[in-house]
């Protein structure tokens, strides 16, 4: 009898948690009993957030579906998508988390997943970040054994983490431990980048601490390290906070960086920037080949702004064109759309919906970049003039203000206080590479490329395959 009442007792408090969208007249996909929809993350072969495009089509600009005990609402409304990064940022200031990272408040690691892009551009981009992050002194290029076990890491399937850490959130340490200890999920890549990762702080905190001894003083920072180890010593003020809880948790804070956070921040950047900026790439690469109008054109910007034999900092900055280019490829295939989502800290309300406390909302960004309203007709064809400001009768100020403004509309980076922090350094690194490719080269297609491209991937989609010619220009 005892064991009856409890899986009566049970059942119904996952019922219970599987009707909360339905019970609060919210449409949306039901999913499994316990598990909900998190089966969307199973199979790579479909990229989740074309998933959530075609629920979007189906269900309208607002839904809401259950990940395990996670309540998700999606939202491609733009003025939602305002509020909620925006003018409620007080209210959703928190992040949507993986089911296995845990407390961000109280676990000092982070977990964050990316997919794979092609060879050269990871190569090229982990050297980047390896060099500005780690203080990697030369380059490394096709001769770093990092690369490898980040590969290894993100190739290992851990759908079964993945859906029992959503479904029972409360054995999430045991779920991490299992994680952490058996080979099969991806473990030993993710031990040995922390090793990497451990390794390369403690060292330079010897170092500063010998110099110290010696009467050296430190000089100014040279990578990631050094800004977080000079972080170590100064106070953190943070100001203008209007949530009360919000402003407790973020109020003038006189401790230090732990050690053990400055290890995670580092293995941050390693992660979130190994392969976004790669796929990136391979979309503008992808993009250009199949529109040789547009390159053209792209290079003949080059060839007026990067005329010396060294392409400076200055000159980047005034390839417009360029950027206009890498931002429309990201407009047609945002990478990380999944990232662009909030945690509701306090109940509120969100358009003509009330939001409970605990719950995600997700941005189809997906749907908001293809939305005709905001990007013409032609919102599905490559068109890197969209996002120029051009002066016209057509388009008053107010509507440039308003969130129908496709610079507002534009999330491949997210939106608000809490946009990445890895912008400008994606864009330099991009602006970067397609300069020195382009004074000499062009991408073209062969017959080895697919047209139209397939996506894959789980919270990154990439393309499944991609096989350009680099034509040398007359």
């Amino acid at each position: 009898m005892f064991f009856l009442l409890v899986s009566l007792a049970i059942f119904t408090y996952y019922f219970y948690h599987w009707t909360y969208w339905k019970r609060r007249g919210v449409p949306g996909p039901w999913g499994l009993p316990i598990f909900g929809k998190s089966g969307i993350m199973l199979d790579d072969r479909v990229a989740p957030s074309l998933i959530i495009q075609k629920w979007t089509q189906k269900y309208g600009k607002i839904y809401g579906f259950t990940e395990g005990m996670q309540k998700v609402m999606v939202i491609s409304d733009p003025n939602s998508v305002q509020e909620l990064f925006v003018k409620q940022f007080d209210n959703f200031y928190g992040r949507r988390l993986n089911p296995v990272q845990g407390d961000p408040d109280k676990d000092e690691g982070v977990h964050i997943v990316a997919a794979q892009g092609f060879r050269f551009c990871q190569e090229y981009t982990m050297d980047v970040i390896m060099r500005i992050a780690m203080g990697q002194p030369y380059s490394r290029m096709f001769n770093n054994p990092i690369l490898y076990d980040c590969e290894g890491f993100f190739e290992k399937n851990r759908w079964q983490i993945w859906m029992f850490g959503s479904a029972f959130p409360f054995a999430i340490q045991i779920i991490k431990y299992i994680f952490l200890k058996l080979g099969k999920f991806g473990a030993g890549p993710f031990i040995r980048i922390q090793k990497t990762v451990t390794d390369a702080v403690m060292a330079r905190i010897a170092q500063r601490e010998a110099d110290k001894k010696n009467g050296i003083e430190p000089g100014e920072p040279q990578d990631f390290i050094d800004l977080f180890l000079d972080a170590r010593v100064d106070n953190v003020e943070h100001f203008g906070e209007t949530n009360d809880e919000f402003h407790k948790k973020t109020s003038y804070n006189n401790r230090q960086l732990t050690t053990a956070e400055i290890i995670s921040q580092c293995f941050i950047f390693l992660i979130a920037g190994f392969d976004t900026t790669a796929i990136s790439l391979s979309y503008v690469a992808y993009f250009l080949a199949l529109h040789p109008e547009v390159q053209q054109k792209l290079q003949k910007e080059i060839d007026k702004e990067c005329h010396d034999s060294e392409i400076t900092v200055d000159q980047l900055s005034k390839l417009k064109y360029m950027e206009n280019t890498i931002k429309e490829a990201l407009r047609l295939h945002p990478l990380a759309a999944f990232v662009n989502s909030r945690q509701c800290m306090r109940t509120t309300k969100l358009g003509n919906h009330v939001v409970e406390a605990g719950v995600d909302v997700l941005v189809d960004t997906w749907s908001l970049h293809y939305n005709k309203e905001i990007w013409g007709e032609d919102a599905d064809k490559f068109k890197p003039v969209r996002l120029v400001r051009v002066p016209s009768k057509s388009l008053t100020d107010s509507r440039w203000e308003s969130p129908l403004n496709p610079h507002q509309a534009f999330l491949s980076f997210g939106a608000g206080p809490r946009q990445c922090l890895g912008m400008r350094l994606a864009y330099l690194e991009q602006k970067s590479l397609l300069a020195h490719v382009l004074r000499k080269y062009s991408f073209v297609p062969n017959m080895k490329t697919q047209i139209p491209m397939k996506l894959v991937g789980r919270q990154t989609s990439r393309p499944e395959s991609l096989i350009l010619t680099l034509k040398a220009r007359d």
